[in-house]
């Protein structure tokens, strides 16, 4: 799972910016720092991570950085205190919604990281989103009765309690079937929301692999992961 957030800054009006204080200043080394007179690098505005507020490292992400692609290095989404060892079985995972909750779906994105599989549910609004995550056989679309196909060898159905209907004006994800290229997981269908629930169903490639569903805040997302299982 790869993501690139740049913040762009026309090179040529910071040299501007940084001759004319020089200018001003007077000062022979030019303020020192770099090429642009202790300009910060507009590589490093904004995170390039999804991380809880609560950092494990304690740092800002930004002393040392340089100038490169800043790229997902896998540790995003991932609980406070990190998740090793990998704490999940084949049982059935709940939680209950609390709070305010109106959620809508934003987002959905699948990444292979060493060990697991992830889905990544992602929301704006309020509240903390409850689900029932499961294995199921024969899947089918919640309202319609219609079957649900995905690859895979079995399915694990993941219904996420709390969200809503989008309005005309919203930004929201629409249903899609996507694609992973992962060893546990081979095909995800993230449905529609149907009376406060958006049912998501996960083709696993072994029905014997455990899994786990956790939230992370800021922003609000459901996490579903699927390990690697040893063929």
């Amino acid at each position: 799972m790869q993501r690139r957030r740049f913040r762009y800054a026309p090179a040529a009006a910071l040299a501007a910016a940084a001759l004319a204080l020089a200018g001003c200043n007077g000062d022979s080394d030019g303020g020192g720092g770099g090429p642009y007179g202790g300009a910060p690098d507009p590589t490093t505005g904004e995170s390039a991570t999804d991380e809880p507020t609560d950092d494990s490292d304690g740092t800002d992400g930004t002393d040392g950085a340089d100038d490169t692609d800043e790229t997902d290095d896998g540790s995003q989404d991932e609980p406070s205190g990190g998740a090793a060892p990998f704490p999940a079985d084949t049982s059935r995972d709940t939680q209950e919604a609390a709070g305010d909750i109106d959620l809508l779906l934003v987002e959905a994105r699948t990444g292979r990281h060493e060990g697991y599989d992830r889905v990544v549910l992602e929301f704006t609004g309020s509240g903390t989103p409850g689900w029932v995550g499961e294995y199921v056989e024969d899947p089918v679309q919640d309202g319609s009765g219609l079957p649900i196909e995905v690859d895979g060898d079995a399915t694990i159905q993941v219904t996420v309690e709390g969200t809503r209907y989008p309005e005309k004006t919203d930004d929201y994800f629409s249903p899609a079937v996507l694609g992973v290229d992962g060893e546990a997981i081979e095909e995800v269908d993230v449905g529609g929301t149907f009376e406060g629930y958006t049912q998501v169903v996960v083709g696993v490639d072994d029905g014997d692999a455990p899994f786990r569903v956790f939230s992370l805040t800021d922003p609000t997302r459901v996490v579903i992961d699927v390990q690697h299982t040893e063929d």
